[in-house]
């Protein structure tokens, strides 16, 4: 289940932590953001134990947290837009194509329009 307060908390720390150290919205920079979410990818596709793994996969929501507070928005904001992205998913399918990606049903609506509209709130 999805809990926005414990989601709001651990944004805040993330871009309170980033800020702390200057990482602000007049920081961003997407050569770099793009180069430190690769960085951990390779650390998750090169990691060989549960623990590696799962150090990987939390150094890129950490990653990802600290984008989305350059981005500028709001804890709130962010968690909104998670949502937003979470409740589009539930329309998808329980299928899945040869890959192992769920499949979209061919009436899906993706969450941009949304994302859009609580972006211009800004």
């Amino acid at each position: 289940m999805f809990h926005k307060k414990q989601a709001y908390n651990q944004i805040e720390q993330t871009i309170a932590w980033n800020t702390t150290r200057g990482n602000t919205p007049d920081t961003l920079d997407w050569d770099l953001e793009v180069a430190m979410l690769q960085e951990e990818l390779d650390e998750l596709r090169d990691a060989t134990t549960t623990v590696g793994r799962l150090d990987a996969l939390l150094d890129l929501k950490f990653v990802i947290g600290g984008t989305l507070g350059k981005m500028p928005l709001t804890a709130d904001r962010i968690v909104d837009a998670y949502q937003l992205v979470l409740d589009a998913n539930e329309t998808k399918s329980a299928t899945k194509n040869a890959a192992g990606k769920i499949t979209k049903p061919a009436d899906f609506v993706g969450p941009e329009a949304k994302l859009q509209a609580l972006l211009n709130l800004n």
